[in-house]
């Protein structure tokens, strides 16, 4: 061995590294039968579901519990099936490992070897009968060299610092191409043990491989790591007083691998690193004054890509490997030695080996023997599938059949074809190269359903048993029907991302929009000629020209997208009688008052808000409208509004406000419906039918007949996707809600009068939001929340508009001045009103309580002040105490109470 260097140095540095909150790569328990499987294709679809048997060659049959069919996809298309896996792996069993050409490893038992065949006993398998020419290896593994582990056998049982997408399982091996990509397993390693590990790159390498590790960062510091140093791939170890480091390879090129066996003594601080063909390579000795046995191992991805393809963990008896002769086939004894010659076969009945030559003959006991080479890696027949067990065993094959959840493959050089329960398998991997899939019949699109992704198109279909929705993947030869029942969406044009605010220079006139302004119109792409919109409440989005509405019964329209002329008021939620009117932006607040139905108004509730072209609203009933005019009950009052003042009525549907009350309801449950959003702005709710062509045709109950173009579709929504996307519109977000019940003061056990109210707001316990507002009076210094400090502020958010507002304040200002000579101090905080309306409303309460204007509802939110009255206490040291909304007749008592016990100093009561 020449390495290209080999230093040794005292260090005072410790390399750092930090390890994050592992998050398990592994999948849950199995539960239920049968247990969840993924299959994953080639163009990165993936679909939940069974294998099941393929009648046609070169396919895998696919079930998916969401479509009628199976599906039969060329494996060419296919890349792995993962099954579910327990949260602890079972164990291998047997007395041996075989490793087979290709890559293939069993474990099991040694029946009997002779010249040409090895008799194998496989658990789960049955017996084997395997041509000994694709034996490469067979080690015993109680033996001397008691193995631990054999894998990786894809992610289960690792874990991963961070983003656990960045590792991926691909044949088996375990792959990652982003930086600071972290995998980790403790694996329980001895103080003394041996190591098999290959790792493949196909771009410059970064990587790190640490051994004999915890959980924490300094550990993997002070560890033995395999890492890249420039052009070299080295072996080192670093502590607080001393550092080794050999050159194990140079990296040349781009792709490239590393396959090494490394023998670690961890109390010793020894680490010997051999080739996988037996030459020395490395001899560290990096002694501490305090070793620890850590059995775990690191790998990371620094930049590039890296691949680990084998990793095999043992016991080891500490005693240095001998020399070999790679290219003689051998028995390496539990002592060291090594037997060279050919293996001739073995004695079940003596149990012992038999190795010599034409003339002369040795016989091993088999409870020595560690390891018995046979034969040299040579041209590897093809094969199409990889079995990967849940115990780390491999094998491959053709595919033979599928039946009750097993299946058959034909593995070269093995006479029985094996039989696979798939129970007991992690995944599946197709070995054929990738095929490039047959052209689509119509639209492309993308189907995603919970646990399933599929590009595709639809093709012909009627309504039968299942629905008339039949998906073509582009990786099956067959459709197959969406079940009815199934919640899924068909994206055939992904929506714009969101617009990002354009930075302004500094210098620049600017104009800041607050966030707490919420704008309320929805952008259409179908303007040509701006005209009427008609928003239902199941989410569909007609353009329309509207006739009349009338109070009993709904409205009356035309439109060119349905056969339908009236739908009644129940149904509707929003119509937009000038779709183009500039868009207004409304304070949170505002909205949240025009939302809020008072107390005084639950017998007879406004129906309808409505918004003039110049974005002001009026809540009240919906009587009437024609071309002319609209009449709008206000207060049970009359009002005439011309029609072309206004643009836009909401539907607020109070009945809802009744939580025993029936919902809107849809057709058929909303199971089958379909949602067709159009590329021109309009949605269509509706029962499919059939498919012709690009043609999606069904009926609504409401609309009508509905023939929907696919090729002018962004989304098809169906079954529950309807609901929720509806939930998410911007109309359909504008729903009346009951004002706060008075609050009723509650019993104390210690005759406080504080029953523990005002406790349950996010903000109790925390600092008070700062305050800087002018007073009503207009004094030049602005009143301060952290003045006050050391005080008792109780703050009063009012209005002059709100009724129960105008019942507590006298009630607050009573109680206040009942405590004003133990330090406490009443501020109203008024929102959003002219300094007239506030005088006019002290006035008539004859009151003169320090008012401080909120004049945009900026302090009101970051006290969430969203429903009014709203009074909050805040302690000496300045975090809120109490938080109270609403009021009542005897909320004196409430706040009496609650005063009390900030001012004692004790905690608050429980409710």
């Amino acid at each position: 061995m020449s390495p290209v260097f080999n230093v040794r140095i005292s260090l005072a540095v410790v390399s750092l590294m930090t390890f994050g909150v592992s998050s398990s790569a592994g999948a849950a328990e199995r539960a239920g039968d049968p247990p969840v499987s993924v299959i994953h294709l080639t163009n990165g679809d993936h679909v939940s579901g069974t294998l099941v048997h393929s009648p046609a060659e070169e396919c895998l049959g696919w079930q998916s519990p969401v479509f009628a069919s199976p599906f039969q996809l060329p494996m060419g298309g296919v890349a792995s099936i993962h099954f579910s896996a327990p949260a602890t792996l079972p164990l291998p069993e047997g007395a041996y490992s075989f490793e087979l050409a290709g890559g293939d490893l069993l474990f099991g038992s040694l029946i009997g070897l002779d010249s040409d065949i090895a008799l194998l006993e496989i658990p789960g398998i049955g017996r084997l009968n395997v041509n000994r020419s694709i034996i490469q290896r067979i080690s015993r593994r109680n033996g001397g060299s008691e193995q631990l582990f054999v894998g990786p056998s894809g992610l289960n049982g690792w874990t991963t610092a961070g983003d656990a997408s960045l590792w991926q399982e691909d044949a088996g091996h375990l792959y990652a191409n982003k930086p600071g990509a972290i995998l980790k397993r403790d694996f329980g390693v001895p103080n003394q043990a041996r190591f098999e590990f290959e790792l493949s790159w196909t771009t410059r390498p970064d990587f790190e491989l640490a051994v004999g590790v915890a959980d924490d960062s300094k550990s993997v510091a002070r560890a033995f790591r395999f890492e890249v140093w420039e052009n070299e791939i080295v072996v080192q170890r670093e502590t607080e007083r001393e550092a080794d480091v050999v050159s194990l390879q140079r990296v040349a090129g781009k792709a490239g691998r590393i396959h090494v066996q490394a023998f670690l003594d961890q109390k010793l601080g020894r680490m010997l690193v051999f080739s996988s063909s037996g030459e020395p390579l490395a001899d560290l000795t990096v002694a501490t004054s305090k070793a620890a046995v850590l059995g775990g191992i690191q790998l990371t991805n620094r930049s590039g890509d890296i691949r680990l393809e084998r990793l095999q963990i043992s016991r080891w008896n500490g005693e240095p490997p001998r020399t070999v002769e790679v290219d003689k086939s051998r028995i390496h004894s539990n002592d060291g030695t090594i037997a060279y010659g050919v293996l001739k076969s073995f004695d079940a009945d003596t149990h012992e080996f038999v190795i010599g030559d034409e003339t002369n003959s040795k016989r091993i006991p088999e409870d020595s023997v560690q390891d018995v080479f046979l034969s040299q890696p040579g041209e590897v027949a093809p094969r199409s599938l990889r079995a990967v067990y849940l115990t780390g065993m491999k094998v491959s094959g053709e595919l033979v059949r599928v039946e009750d959840r097993k299946a058959w493959l034909k593995s070269p050089g093995v006479q029985e074809p094996i039989m696979v329960p798939l129970d007991a398998v992690q995944s599946l991997i197709v070995l054929k190269p990738k095929s490039d899939p047959a052209e689509l019949p119509q639209r492309r699109g993308r189907l995603e359903i919970s646990g399933t992704t599929l590009h595709g198109c639809f093709v012909d279909g009627s309504d039968g048993e299942a629905s008339c929705l039949v998906w073509q993947p582009a990786r099956s030869t067959t459709p197959s029907a969406i079940q009815r029942g199934v919640s899924a969406r068909i994206v055939y044009r992904d929506p714009p991302p969101p617009v990002q605010a354009v930075p302004v220079q500094q210098g620049m006139p600017q104009m800041a929009i607050p966030q707490r302004v919420v704008r309320t119109t929805t952008v259409r792409k179908n303007s040509k000629k701006a005209g009427s919109v008609l928003h239902l409440r199941t989410g569909d989005m007609i353009p329309c020209e509207v006739i009349s509405i009338d109070e009993k019964e709904g409205l009356t329209f035309k439109s060119s997208v349905t056969e339908a002329t009236f739908v009644p008021h129940h149904q509707i939620k929003v119509l937009e009688l000038l779709s183009d009117a500039a868009p207004v932006e409304i304070a949170k607040l505002k909205k949240e008052r025009l939302l809020t139905l008072p107390r005084m108004q639950r017998d007879n509730p406004p129906t309808h808000l409505i918004r003039s072209v110049d974005g002001d609203y009026l809540r009240g009933r919906l009587v009437s409208l024609d071309d002319a005019q609209m009449l709008v009950e206000l207060r049970l009052e009359g009002k005439i509004v011309r029609r072309d003042r206004v643009a836009r009525i909401i539907w607020l549907h109070p009945e809802n406000l009744d939580p025993a009350a029936k919902g809107q309801g849809d057709e058929d449950g909303g199971a089958n419906l379909v949602q067709a959003l159009l590329s021109d702005g309009n949605r269509l709710t509706f029962l499919p039918q059939q498919i012709v062509g690009s043609v999606l045709s069904g009926k609504s109950e409401l609309l009508g007949a509905c023939p929907v173009d696919l090729q002018h579709v962004d989304q098809l929504l169906i079954g529950a996707a309807i609901e929720k996307s509806t939930a998410e519109l911007a109309f359909h977000q504008w729903k009346l809600k009951p004002a706060a019940d008075p609050m009723a003061p509650k019993e104390s056990a210690d005759g406080s009068g504080d029953g523990g109210e005002g406790q349950e707001s996010a903000l109790i316990g925390k600092p008070a939001p700062e305050i800087s507002l002018a007073t009503l009076e207009g004094n030049a210094v602005k009143f301060n929340l952290s003045d006050h400090k050391g005080k008792v502020v109780i703050l009063d958010f009012w209005a002059s508009w709100c009724g129960p507002c105008l019942q507590v304040m006298p009630q607050i200002d009573k109680v206040a001045h009942e405590f004003a000579d133990q330090g406490v101090e009443l501020f109203a905080v008024n929102l959003e009103e002219s300094p007239e309306k506030i005088k006019a409303a002290l006035e008539r309460l004859k009151l003169s309580t320090t008012v401080l204007v909120d004049r945009d509802g900026r302090v009101a939110e970051r006290y969430g002040a969203n429903a009014i009255p709203q009074t909050v206490i805040i302690n000496r040291d300045g975090t809120v105490a109490r938080l109270f909304v609403g009021g009542g007749a005897r909320f004196d008592e409430i706040l009496r109470g609650a005063l009390k016990t900030v001012l004692s100093g004790e905690a608050p009561k429980s409710e």
